[in-house]
């Protein structure tokens, strides 16, 4: 082959190459770019870095672009996923209690505020409630979530009678873990938020079970016994006020009664009175004419007398 025709053909391919070799370059930086676009879920926010640095601490779901890698970098962290925990490491039934009894001959349980024990475990819940906090603020979130429920309850307990905490205060001590724990997360921007917490069992060691059972069973029938008592007592005040008020309204008619009575007495006798003094010789007669009409039979002996003569003979009448 001529050394013309080979130059041209040599020409003529290094010329393609470099025109495959620039469309290859340009593909993969459309590829690069391309990479840049992501996408958060609805269960998700995103943290986007660039060269390292924070410049989004809260990105919304949906389609978005940044710079590709290395320029930019997105984390997405699944903040409305509820982690769970459960806690059992004071009850005499969990793997971290047996290997302390094994190592020290004692039990796990927990100190009371008057020197009693008790052994626990517990559920607690949690979500991430600000990404950025979550990821670069603590390592080993949950470890450290950990530690610090396990000192949380201690100084909870500590606060609280063994009275308290085995019967009516359950509910009191598990808002007060939470609000203890949210308290010292916040202090530390660990990023977590508690969400729920839930006392699953809280006894006295085997030990002693039945005597603080027959102490509960006292408290519960101590309450019944008042219980009853105040019923009875609230049941007889309202019969003491019904029979008051019986005997107050029976007075009060009695009351009324004889009020009537004596008032009718009372102008009957203002009218005789009155009579009496419109017509006082007739009355006088009157009387006189009655005294004697009721006395006249019973006498026995009868004189007529002569009116005005003191020394007169006077006529026996048989």
């Amino acid at each position: 082959m001529p050394e013309g025709v080979m130059r041209r053909n040599l020409n003529y391919t290094f010329h393609n190459t470099r025109i495959f070799l620039w469309k290859i370059l340009v593909l993969l930086l459309f590829i690069y770019a391309c990479s840049g676009i992501y996408s958060i879920s609805p269960n998700e926010i995103g943290v986007l870095q660039r060269f390292g640095k924070i410049v989004d601490n809260y990105v919304m779901p949906g389609i978005h672009y940044s710079f590709p890698w290395p320029i930019d970098k997105i984390d997405k962290v699944p903040v409305k996923k509820v982690h769970r925990i459960f806690f059992d490491d004071f009850s005499e039934k969990s793997e971290i209690a047996a290997i302390f009894q094994n190592l020290t001959n004692l039990d796990s349980y927990c100190i009371t505020g008057d020197n009693n024990v008790v052994n626990l475990s517990f559920v607690l819940q949690y979500t991430i409630e600000n990404p950025a906090d979550y990821l670069f603020s603590v390592k080993n979130n949950e470890q450290i979530l950990k530690n610090m429920i396990g000192s949380t309850i201690v100084h909870t307990l500590a606060s609280r009678s063994v009275d308290e905490i085995l019967t009516h205060g359950k509910r009191i001590m598990a808002v007060s873990i939470k609000e203890a724990l949210q308290q010292r997360l916040d202090a530390i921007k660990s990023g977590l938020g508690i969400t729920f917490v839930e006392l699953k069992e809280v006894t006295p060691p085997e030990i002693v079970q039945s005597y603080f059972n027959e102490v509960i069973n006292a408290q519960i029938d101590k309450k019944k016994y008042i219980t009853t008592a105040e019923s009875y007592h609230n049941e007889q005040i309202l019969k003491a006020n019904a029979q008051a008020n019986r005997l107050l309204q029976e007075a009060a008619a009695y009351r009324t009664k004889v009020m009537a009575e004596a008032d009718g007495e009372t102008k009957r006798f203002l009218e005789q009175l009155k009579q009496v003094n419109h017509n006082l010789l007739t009355t006088r007669q009157q009387i006189y004419m009655q005294f004697v009409k009721n006395i006249w039979p019973k006498i026995k002996e009868k004189y007529i007398v002569e009116p005005g003569t003191a020394d007169s003979l006077y006529l026996k009448i048989p």
